[in-house]
């Protein structure tokens, strides 16, 4: 199964002028407003996976997401100077800042320290050795801000192409819920590049989860300040829809007969009720029954 690609192309173009009228409106206002939002790809499930995995799947994308004018922060295992300056030395300018954990646990261990360090950069990488440990030393902002960092091979024998693999790709973590979110792009980049990451990327989607395109209920694409734009809307399937309507027609048949049967029992208990009352006296029989035991009591007296 795939995407529509026209539905597609529509809900991209749609969303960039959103984007524009947005920045216009922001231009007349705000000189300095940065109006460039980051594109998300959101798939909602229909039944909710309870394995929960820390280390999120690394999902290759057709379009860089990153470029020289991108901040990306690597954090290591041991602040080793030799190790770091390694690092330095592979040629990716778009790694502003190499960060140990001994760092975080004592330079970045206050609340705002940590969300300076998280509004600072637009990808997190770390060691693959730490992963586990990070969710304590980050705090639940960085989770809650879809800043999860992503995992790396720092002990990789071609380091330089381990890197570059994963500045190449999104990162997709299940959600706690039904509806999960992925980056795709941001909204200065072409459309055409936009169209080819949004698709890619749920083809790739897919596969991680569980049961696939069966489980998926619907896909959408938007931004941080959009509403979704619907792409994919799974229908109902023919044997729910006749067991629901086979549902629908049993309930129906046991309302008519409960209310048979309730009219039935309504008319035996009138009639039963009818045979147990006796008919009223009339009133000369009344009195005639009177003067008898009045006559009978003069007699015994007399």
């Amino acid at each position: 199964m795939s995407l529509n690609n026209e539905l597609v192309t529509k809900a991209v173009n749609s969303l960039i002028a959103h984007t524009k009228k947005k920045e216009e409106n922001e231009e007349s206002t705000n000189l300095f407003a940065n109006t460039v939002e980051p594109m998300h790809l959101i798939v909602t499930v229909k039944k909710i996976s309870h394995k929960m995995r820390i280390k999120p799947y690394r999902i290759p994308l057709r379009n860089c997401l990153y470029d020289e004018s991108s901040s990306v922060c690597l954090i290591i295992k041991n602040h080793d100077e030799e190790h770091v300056e390694k690092l330095k030395n592979l040629g990716f300018p778009v790694i502003k800042e190499i960060v140990s954990m001994h760092d975080l646990k004592s330079k970045y261990n206050g609340f705002e320290t940590k969300r300076q360090l998280m509004n600072a950069h637009d990808l997190f990488l770390t060691d693959d050795r730490v992963i586990n440990g990070l969710p304590k030393a980050l705090g639940g902002k960085f989770y809650l801000a879809k800043k999860i960092p992503a995992p790396v091979n720092l002990r990789a024998k071609n380091l330089r192409n381990e890197i570059g693999k994963a500045l190449k790709c999104t990162y997709y973590k299940a959600a706690r819920g039904s509806c999960n979110s992925v980056r795709v792009g941001t909204t200065d980049m072409a459309p055409a590049m936009l169209i080819e990451n949004t698709m890619g990327t749920l083809d790739n989607l897919v596969k991680h989860i569980p049961k696939g395109w069966d489980n998926i209920q619907s896909v959408g694409i938007k931004t941080g300040t959009s509403l979704t734009l619907p792409i994919y809307n799974a229908l109902p399937n023919a044997s729910t829809v006749i067991s629901n309507a086979a549902a629908d027609d049993d309930e129906a048949m046991e309302d008519v007969e409960g209310e048979t049967e309730g009219a039935e029992k309504k008319e035996k208990k009138e009639k039963a009720s009818k045979k147990s009352k006796k008919s009223p006296l009339s009133r000369t029989k009344a009195k005639n029954i009177v003067k008898a035991h009045a006559k009978k009591r003069a007699e015994a007296t007399a």
